[in-house]
């Protein structure tokens, strides 16, 4: 007897799945509710017609959904994790956050549940619970108990990459003891990326022992702690700066001296002597860290803290939603244009002004009229509807000059980039700027 509806329920749960790959979101749901019709408990239904009200904006609805899920299965981590996400929506974070936790405690290895409670908690004013999920998601990406999610990055690599660990290792081996590891560590990436050619490349077993097996791992770190008092410095005027943001119609304001002394050079330190930069494929050219594989620390955590509180009239209730740090390999190497998907966008440069040989260029030039006409798509660094907007708004483009320590607070809409830089060789004159988000594009 049970042999119909359960052949019955796999063809309509079926059908929904196509119908909700396909995007035909009403044909889905009435598939979806015609197999719970034959099986009115089943937690995987439910969480797919779950997962399809939120994609089509009906939160409280698919909160409703995932609770019959959970109803069934409790612990199913994907739809606590779908639930915390509508939550989120919904404005009820105490619960989303809830949720998250309940989701990592289901599946301790799920990445995406502990990358947001990093920020959850972080927009909480917990800074501590923050670090704890960023720290576990870099133990899930790199870590002894990595899961796989950073495989790809652990084997792929490209000259220019392993002659800045290599040069990293060197500048470790002036300061650190002991210094013969760091010695022998820069020799051996010297001695692999000199056998490659050009562009990405996958090492084999042979070049990956060869480098002795950390390639790409969170192999030395230093500490960054919350500094004492403020990170921020203390000459900025928060009301010139808050004045002038206002006074455009797209906001963009810019000034000296963001961190304290200790701040900065703390700051500093952990940038130059931290193995965290693992990324090389996003810009050409480039290295990069993220809050969630390696950048976050005290400090970082700390700064993002002052800074909403120091600017509530420009920042409100956005919270941090990413930050980064992009280090260029070459002098000459560029940031093209492109937006950023957050409401509020703070960058700061840390390279001492001295390694800067264009005094008057080398910062960002920025755009400062929205983007009106572009779509999603055009977003994108470099993009030829970018390229387009800039030659059509020359009267709109400002130039901030390069300076160590400062920052440029921003309309995260607004088109910008790099401006011409031209920076001395040497390990510790690569350009590095750090670009916090606030909010999310869309944001009121």
């Amino acid at each position: 007897m049970s042999a119909v509806p359960d052949s019955r329920l796999a063809s309509l749960a079926g059908e929904a799945a196509a119908h909700h790959r396909a995007g035909d979101a009403a044909a889905a749901e009435g598939a979806y509710r015609a197999a719970l019709a034959l099986a009115p408990g089943h937690p995987g239904i439910w969480h797919n017609l779950g997962v399809l009200l939120a994609e089509t904006g009906d939160h409280d609805g698919a909160v409703d959904c995932f609770d019959r899920a959970l109803a069934g299965d409790p612990a199913y981590a994907s739809a606590h994790f779908n639930r915390g996400g509508a939550l989120c929506v919904l404005g009820r974070a105490d619960e989303a956050r809830a949720s998250y936790m309940l989701a990592v405690a289901a599946d301790p290895e799920f990445y995406e549940a502990h990358r947001t409670l990093g920020f959850l908690w972080q927009a909480a004013g917990n800074r501590d619970r923050a670090l704890d999920h960023f720290a576990r998601t870099l133990e899930l990406r790199r870590g002894e108990e990595r899961t796989g999610i950073a495989d790809e990055s652990l084997r792929r690599t490209t000259c220019a990459k392993l002659f800045h660990d290599a040069r990293q290792f060197s500048h470790l081996a002036a300061g650190v003891r002991p210094r013969k590891p760091f010695v022998l560590l820069a020799r051996a990436y010297e001695s692999v990326a000199a056998t490659l050619g050009d562009g990405i490349v996958t090492l084999d077993d042979e070049q990956l022992e060869d480098l002795t097996g950390i390639y790409n791992t969170a192999y030395h770190t230093v500490d960054a702690p919350a500094v004492a008092r403020s990170a921020l410095g203390p000459d900025i005027d928060i009301d010139a700066v808050t004045a002038e943001f206002q006074a455009r119609d797209a906001g963009l304001a810019w000034f000296d001296g963001l961190l304290s002394q200790p701040a900065l050079l703390s700051l500093k330190k952990y940038l130059l002597e931290s193995t965290i930069w693992f990324d090389f494929g996003h810009i050409d050219g480039f290295v990069a860290a993220y809050l969630e594989d390696g950048l976050a620390c005290p400090l970082i955590l700390q700064i993002a803290d002052e800074i909403r509180t120091s600017f509530p009239a420009i920042l409100g209730d956005h919270p941090l939603s990413q930050a980064w740090a992009f280090k260029a390999l070459e002098g000459c190497r560029a940031v093209d244009l492109h937006v950023d998907d957050g409401a509020v966008s703070l960058n700061f440069w840390l390279t001492p002004d001295t390694a800067n040989r264009a005094p008057d260029r080398g910062g960002l030039v920025i755009y400062t009229v929205p983007p009106a006409g572009l779509s999603g798509t055009d977003y994108r660094s470099g993009s030829a509807a970018m390229q387009a907007f800039a030659a059509a708004h020359e009267h709109a483009r400002e130039t901030v000059p390069y300076r160590e320590n400062r920052a440029v607070l921003f309309d995260s809409r607004l088109v910008h980039g790099s401006d011409a830089p031209d920076f001395a060789p040497g390990y510790g004159n690569h350009r590095i700027n750090i670009t916090m988000l606030f909010g999310g594009r869309g944001s009121p």
